[in-house]
């Protein structure tokens, strides 16, 4: 069919080149005749994702490998199916498809969501997981639980359990890791962490949790925290103690302290450690998803002792 024919905008299409769909495992192709009874039937009792696609289309191509990676890691939790637009202009004018790609989510024979064109992997992820139950989120609320309440040991049982069947899973991962920095174990804490994927390597989680390592990477241990305390008291413009005592502080988890010490930093001296006080500040309002009561108050009392 030529391109015109189909009536559809590729976005950024610039080649022709063709490529072969193999079913395999949860990805299969459909037409207008098997589409009602494997996509929206079907989709009753498991959630479909319908990527619309055309050979000539090369954000096709670039999606299509994408879709079969994320499926393959999902482990059936959905289910592929693909619909040529070059064979099907029926189907794809019945659901007003206008522009390639385009991906849609079939769950309980209704469309639930959709995106257009070739997106990263966090968008195609973020919106499968608003509808799907993943086969390790028993596992990870559990574990979840359990590090709240802190019973680390157990909830790093369950998630190296789960990651045995789920290897591929970052959520197991980026939690298992946080067990890690809450035990201390570092060397396992950046290994795992280093297992991630590119795109976990992009989201808040892993970044707090980078931010949090940093801080125990930089931690005294030689010296304990009535020490330092005692140094503050004999002598308040030592800021190397009064550092040493900020990051000690966002240690042992408490953030307003040291970000009282940080912020005192500030006001004695900007230059001190190339502005390590303000510096520090802002990670911590990072590490702590830049947002809360407790942030807003330190961020306005930043702006006012840089003012």
């Amino acid at each position: 069919m030529p391109r015109t024919a189909a009536r559809l905008l590729c976005l950024r299409c610039n080649v022709t080149d063709t490529f072969v769909m193999t079913e395999v495992n949860s990805i299969f192709d459909v037409n207008a005749a098997t589409f009602d009874s494997r996509v929206v039937e079907q989709s009753h009792r498991i959630p479909i994702l319908v990527d619309f696609w055309a050979s000539w289309c090369a954000p096709c191509q670039m999606l299509t490998p994408l879709l079969a990676k994320v499926a393959d890691e999902y482990q059936g939790a959905f289910l592929l199916a693909k619909v040529n637009t070059d064979t099907e202009r029926e189907l794809a004018a019945r659901y007003q498809v206008r522009s390639l790609p385009t991906v849609v989510l079939f769950k309980n024979g209704q469309i639930v969501d959709h995106f257009m064109g070739a997106q990263p992997e966090s968008v195609i992820t973020r919106m499968i997981d608003a509808h799907i139950q993943r086969g390790s989120d028993s596992e990870l609320e559990r574990a979840a639980t359990l590090l709240e309440a802190g019973n680390n040991h157990k909830a790093k049982s369950i998630l190296t359990s789960a990651l045995a069947k789920y290897p591929t899973d970052d959520r197991l991962k980026l939690k298992l890791a946080e067990v890690y920095l809450e035990n201390k174990e570092l060397e396992q804490t950046k290994h795992i962490l280093s297992e991630l994927s590119q795109d976990a390597k992009n989201s808040e989680p892993y970044k707090i949790l980078q931010s949090r390592i940093e801080f125990e990477d930089r931690d005294d241990r030689s010296v304990t925290l009535d020490e330092l305390v005692s140094r503050l008291s004999r002598e308040p413009n030592d800021l190397v103690s009064r550092h040493k005592l900020a990051i000690r502080y966002v240690i042992m988890g408490d953030m307003e302290n040291a970000m009282a010490e940080l912020l005192e930093i500030v006001k004695r001296d900007r230059s001190f450690e190339a502005d390590v006080g303000r510096r520090d500040l802002l990670g911590l309002f990072n590490m702590l998803g830049g947002k809360g009561t407790l942030v807003n108050r330190y961020r306005s009392l930043l702006a006012r002792a840089l003012n």
